[in-house]
């Protein structure tokens, strides 16, 4: 069990959306959209990815966005309120692994970075189900983190794989999913499979995940002591004052085609 419910609140996913625009942009082209198209956005939270899929599928398409948080589906019935586009827009509530979508309703899904704040239990059934919904032809795109991958620029090397370990393991519900959907891609038999991985950097130590969060959340679970958090955090915070603090961790983006047969 996670130490952390993966519940993150709508202004860090804002924010976090604008830092990783790149990423999205490909996870774009990976649902080889054209005009016309409906659109499913798995997880869609606040709703920061479906004007920029109803901006590309067109006034001619469908975009629906399906989340299981009431109030991150208010705060994106906000975005599109007034928007030329929201016409072919609908945030409609329900769960990733029951999703409220007929079969083969749709021209391309994605799902992104959800499968790190569900149970590994559940992984199977989304993609699954993310392919129920799918028609043949059409694309599944999947995209995550893998904190497995995560590193900071510490000189205490076997201090810093013993926190970011733990980040890993235990403060995230998923945290190895990035590494893998090329696997659960191929398990569900998708064709044309595509994978990009991106690093994505940090050089803030007060913005990063990896820093206060994660030493106060190892301290309490006696993975460090007092002196380890404050050789963590003096070490760091000085790295940022120099303009020298570095974290990275890979973002993952795989995508494949619903066989035709």
């Amino acid at each position: 069990m996670s130490l952390d419910d993966g519940y993150v609140n709508a202004d860090y996913l804002k924010k976090m959306a604008e830092r990783a625009r790149s990423l999205k942009e490909l996870s774009y082209q990976h649902m080889a959209i054209t005009p016309g198209m409906t659109l499913i956005d798995v997880g869609c939270g606040p709703g920061v990815d479906t004007p920029a899929l109803a901006q590309l599928t067109g006034v001619n398409g469908r975009v629906i966005g399906i989340d299981s948080d009431a109030a991150m589906l208010a705060e994106a019935d906000k975005v599109i309120a007034g928007n030329e586009l929201s016409t072919i827009i609908e945030h409609r509530e329900g769960s990733a692994t029951e999703l409220p979508l007929e079969n083969n309703s749709v021209d391309a899904c994605r799902a992104e970075r959800l499968l790190q704040v569900l149970s590994p239990d559940v992984e199977q059934q989304v993609v699954s189900e993310m392919v129920r919904a799918t028609k043949p032809g059409g694309r599944i795109v999947l995209v995550d983190t893998d904190w497995g991958s995560a590193s900071v620029d510490f000189s205490d090397g076997e201090l810093e794989r013993r926190l970011l370990t733990f980040f890993a393991r235990e403060m995230r519900p998923n945290g190895f999913a990035g590494r893998r959907l090329y696997s659960l891609c191929h398990q569900h038999q998708l064709c044309e499979i595509q994978l990009d991985t991106i690093p994505f950097v940090e050089h803030s130590y007060e913005e990063s995940p990896l820093a206060e969060w994660l030493i106060t959340t190892a301290l309490q679970q006696n993975i460090i002591n007092e002196d380890e958090a404050n050789a963590w955090r003096g070490e760091l915070m000085t790295k940022q004052q120099k303009r020298s603090f570095y974290s990275c961790v890979n973002l993952v983006i795989v995508s494949g085609t619903v066989p035709e047969c």
